[in-house]
């Protein structure tokens, strides 16, 4: 099944089919005139046996006239047999349309970006196919504010890939994240953080807090107040496990029990609250420490 590496982009660019032609044009390809960028099925099976399914297709349109079609491609790895299907993709994709169609493959590293971007040869001479890859350097720079409010899904590609040497992407995701819809608001800030070094990690989270800046949003303070308050419940629930351990230590030891240290270790080391409450009307009634285990 895909993992989160594989469908987080794959959603961004299905949240805000915008991204396709801007991502094309990073890479110095002549986009047409269009009016409009909308998802179109991914599901590209035209005959049995065998079904095909893009990883997504984003249609752009000038009025009710498709002018070019985007098969996106999301790759974490060097997978021989799924590139044998790209140039299929693509063919299917016209035939359905009727229009020119591209394939853009989406990289997490520069030296993948250059593996799928090696030409498939399909014997027939001049229908070769180059995929046009993104890998992490190749991200476009969201670094300015008007922008990442224009088209956060890409603010929030740029600070996954440039994060960790640039800090302005981490602002600019922030101003990204007051622009986009609510609930996607935690999922994509979320998605930089995992991504992030640990110094940008802590930049960002820095970045989180109320005090910090002044141009701080809504979200950031809800954010943070999850954050404050999901840190209360954390203590509290580390404060009732701490005071459970001392009571069956006691109560084991106010009934004359020596406890080993293997014994006593792992009572200590038990941080599950429900079996330390289990364990304590044990301790006043066990015939020996040991019997808590049982």
């Amino acid at each position: 099944m895909p993992g989160r590496e594989h469908e987080i982009p794959l959603r961004l660019i299905q949240n805000q089919p915008a991204m396709a032609p801007v991502l094309l044009e990073s890479l110095g390809f002549d986009v047409p005139h269009h009016t409009e960028a909308v998802n179109t099925s991914s599901v590209l099976t035209n005959c049995d046996p065998k079904e095909l399914n893009s990883d997504g297709a984003v249609l752009l349109r000038d009025g009710a006239r498709p002018v070019l079609a985007v098969v996106v491609e999301r790759q974490n790895g060097h997978d021989h047999e799924k590139r044998l299907t790209w140039p299929a993709y693509l063919s299917l994709l016209r035939l359905r349309l009727e229009c020119p169609t591209v394939l853009v493959v989406l990289c997490p590293t520069d030296a993948l970006a250059r593996w799928c971007s090696t030409p498939i040869r399909t014997g027939h001479p001049g229908f070769d196919l180059a995929p046009l890859t993104i890998g992490a350097s190749d991200m476009p720079l969201i670094v300015d504010g008007e922008q990442a409010r224009a088209l956060p899904e890409l603010a929030v590609l740029s600070a996954r890939a440039h994060g960790d040497t640039d800090t302005r992407t981490l602002e600019a995701v922030l101003e990204a994240l007051d622009a986009t819809a609510n609930k996607n608001r935690a999922f994509y800030y979320d998605y930089v953080l995992a991504g992030l070094n640990e110094a940008a990690r802590k930049e960002l989270e820095g970045m989180m807090a109320v005090e910090t800046y002044q141009w701080q949003s809504d979200f950031a303070r809800k954010y943070v107040g999850i954050g404050e308050e999901k840190g209360r419940e954390e203590g509290r629930e580390e404060g009732r496990v701490t005071e459970a351990v001392r009571n069956v230590v006691m109560i084991l030891q106010t009934r004359g029990f020596s406890l080993s240290d293997a014994t006593r270790e792992r009572i200590e080391s038990c941080a599950d609250l429900d079996t330390l409450e289990k364990w304590v009307p044990l301790a006043v009634t066990a015939d020996r420490p040991e019997d808590l285990f049982d």
